[in-house]
């Protein structure tokens, strides 16, 4: 149970301070937990699951609001990417997912937002794992241990920021 609370703290404080500015490429921040991301993932996941190495890369881009395309993601297993709408310079509430990606290089990814965007804005484009191997995205905070955040080599949250210009 100790490990459990710990996991979903740990994880919620990289989704809150996983990227802030516009750089394009995958932003780390890294977790100091006193665990290691292996056992945090076997804990969590079994010892099959790996959340790393991940990466994201995405552009600014111009649209209608409705799609965000995703450059590349990487992903050490199969998972999704998750758009992040913009709380104040970090990832906040999630505004749409890809479909389920498969396990290796995934270029051009375009995610159709549940909702719109109506103005210029910063979402940020992040992978996550399908942890339990279902097939359904399923990630609601404070539950943070069904598809988890995807990980970079150095154990950050794999995600970026871009800006979203409508136009």
């Amino acid at each position: 149970m100790t490990k459990r609370l710990l996991f979903a703290f740990v994880a919620l404080t990289m989704l809150a301070g996983a990227c802030s500015g516009d750089d394009a490429d995958t932003t780390t921040q890294p977790a100091d937990s006193g665990a290691t991301d292996d056992e945090m993932a076997d804990d969590e996941m079994g010892d099959d699951m790996a959340t790393g190495p991940a990466s994201v890369r995405a552009d600014d881009q111009t649209g209608d609001g409705t799609t965000v395309t995703v450059a590349s993601v990487t992903l050490p297993a199969d998972g999704f990417v998750v758009i992040h709408a913009d709380n104040d310079g970090a990832p906040g509430p999630v505004i749409g997912h890809s479909a389920l990606l498969g396990a290796g290089d995934n270029t051009d990814v375009v995610v159709t937002l549940d909702t719109p965007l109506d103005a210029d804005t910063t979402v940020f484009p992040m992978a996550h794992i399908d942890a339990n191997a279902n097939g359904d995205y399923e990630f609601a905070p404070p539950d943070v241990t069904t598809d988890v955040p995807a990980t970079t080599a150095d154990g950050a949250v794999a995600v970026t920021a871009i800006g979203y210009t409508i136009g």
